[in-house]
């Protein structure tokens, strides 16, 4: 009979497009997560001249001047979350205005744009104004005179007296000497690209960044600090 192998045909054709359709819902839910480098946006270079003679096992090795750090990937729809952002520290003797600094947009080193924290363990602190998952969190610190800043330490947590809940992204506390464990980062000079840490995507509303002076003089700066995710 023609019945039967037609049944047959038909058939193999239904469970060939199965078959197909099976691979492609497959590989949809195995494909990786698209991403893209971050790319913020640069000032011009500040410091020009010799670099410093820092000499430490916990500082990483100098790029060079004007050698970009290596790529920083993020998911594609990552945005920049602070912008604006209200910012609070522990030096009471900072104004409102000069804490505004760290998340205006201006990224480029001026005397009078840029917030300078009192010697010693200083924090600041960003209020993203909502639960959000970070995917980096960039700092500029450049300065005239190069210089490298002791225990960097950024944080994040959903607790904005950072009691509970803490997760360190960044820590090159090597001594413990700020009080917030030891870091198996390292210390960094710093430059006009900015340091880019990773967020790996962890959820919180305050990032919170500490140091301990630099190299050059005792103080805490800070020109520009800028969080991306989601």
């Amino acid at each position: 009979m023609i019945v039967r192998p037609l049944l047959e045909k038909c058939n193999r054709r239904i469970l060939a497009m199965g078959f197909a359709m099976l691979v492609l819902a497959m590989t949809a839910t195995c494909e990786e997560p698209k991403v893209k480098a971050l790319t913020p946006t640069l000032p011009k270079p500040t410091f020009e001249g010799t670099p410093i003679d820092v000499r430490s096992p916990h500082r990483e090795a100098y790029r060079g001047d004007n050698v970009p750090p290596p790529p920083l990937l993020v998911p594609t729809g990552t945005r920049l979350l602070s912008g604006g952002c209200a910012v609070r520290c522990n030096d009471d003797t900072v104004s409102p205005r000069d804490l505004a600094l760290v998340t205006d947009g201006d990224k480029q080193y001026s005397p009078s744009a840029y917030l300078e924290l009192a010697p010693g363990v200083r924090w600041i602190q960003i209020d993203l104004g909502t639960n959000a998952a970070i995917h980096a969190v960039c700092l500029w610190r450049e300065r005239p005179e190069q210089c490298v800043y002791r225990d960097t330490v950024v944080q994040v947590s959903d607790d904005p007296a950072f009691e509970t809940g803490v997760v360190t992204l960044f820590n090159n506390d090597y001594d413990n000497s700020a009080g917030l464990g030891r870091g198996n980062d390292k210390e960094y000079f710093e430059d006009h690209f900015g340091r880019r840490i990773a967020g790996n995507g962890v959820r919180a509303r305050y990032v919170r960044i500490t140091s301990n002076g630099n190299t050059s003089d005792p103080y805490n700066h800070y020109t520009e600090v800028e969080v991306f995710g989601e």
